[in-house]
């Protein structure tokens, strides 16, 4: 019964994580939106991936790693943040082309693997969650856990990662979203830029401050 509290508990605040706005809730739902229902879906499965591999290295103690080496957290954070706005480069550059709706265009349909990748590069561009899952695992997983238990956490995460982006995938390539974003896709894409670029420029200025 002890395990399966800590488990759940874990799990709580995973979805809690999960559910704050950030770089992946924009990454799904402007796939979602600009895209197709599949592709966000696909998006879903590409942050659930990138979840699974922090939680891998969560396990393995990597933040035991980055204490030891600090340096190599600090490349992680620039690689993370230049990569962002990288993203928000392309963003801005793809917004003011025409809207075109995908569920009557099939023939500009991006592929659901690029979508799932673009999720999974997004997810795993920014350090600090693995930082936010090595502190939930270390404050909430007791010792001596059986390791059945901690072998299905990877496995536990991945399902909330990808049940909750899914929802946010259903929900916004829905008709009222999507036609609400074809109106105003110049406005909606670089204000998801603005976002982005924010964030990214925050990883690198919070790596040049700390230097």
């Amino acid at each position: 019964m002890h395990v399966l509290l800590s488990l759940l508990s874990i799990l709580l605040a995973v979805i809690i994580g999960a559910m704050i706005p950030g770089p992946s809730f924009l990454t799904v739902a402007r796939i979602s939106m600009s895209e197709s229902r599949q592709n966000g879906i696909a998006a879903a499965a590409g942050m659930g991936s990138g979840a699974v591999i922090f939680a891998l290295l969560s396990i393995l103690g990597l933040k035991a790693v980055f204490s030891a080496f600090p340096l190599i957290y600090t490349v992680l954070k620039l690689a993370g943040g230049i990569y962002l706005i990288f993203v928000c480069v392309r963003i801005w550059q793809g917004a003011k082309d025409p809207a075109v709706d995908p569920s009557v265009d099939s023939e500009n349909q991006k592929p659901w693997c690029q979508a799932f990748i673009s999720a999974f590069l997004i997810q795993i561009s920014n350090p600090k969650t693995i930082i936010f899952y090595s502190s939930i695992f270390a404050a909430l997983l007791p010792q001596g856990i059986p390791l059945l238990a901690t072998a299905a956490l990877p496995f536990l995460v991945f399902l909330v990662e990808v049940g909750w982006y899914s929802f946010v995938a259903l929900v916004l390539s829905s008709t009222r979203p999507r036609s609400a974003y074809l109106h105003s896709k110049a406005w909606v894409d670089r204000a998801a830029c603005g976002l982005m670029g924010l964030l990214g420029i925050k990883l690198i200025v919070n790596v040049v401050t700390a230097n």
